[in-house]
């Protein structure tokens, strides 16, 4: 009885309404926002651990310059985020295209 309620949850999402269906605009949005604050954070938090791995080994003052590292992630994030997430939109456009061609089976 259990394993046909935990099979039937899976099948049906678990419960949870996916709320991008369709490849459109809106998942193409999404994406690409997701990717750039995705890569931003990895590079700001990365620059970040760096100047302070150098403030505990030499001793010195903590060199951090937030707006020139933030504008530097944001450089690298921004093209980074908007060619990949859009490259993932035209995998599921194309993956969405083939399944509709395919006769359901």
């Amino acid at each position: 009885m259990a394993g046909n309620k935990v099979k039937e949850q899976l099948d049906h999402g678990g419960g949870r309404s996916m709320i991008l269906k369709k490849v459109g605009l809106p998942l193409w949005a999404f994406l690409v926002l997701y990717w750039i604050i995705a890569i931003f954070l990895i590079l700001f938090l990365l620059s970040l651990s760096i100047a302070f791995i150098f403030f505990l080994k030499n001793g010195n003052g903590f060199y951090f310059d937030f707006l020139k590292e933030s504008s530097y992630s944001l450089s690298k994030a921004v093209p980074g985020g908007s060619i990949l997430g859009s490259g993932l939109w035209v995998k599921a456009w194309l993956q969405q295209r083939k399944e509709k061609r395919e006769p359901s089976e």
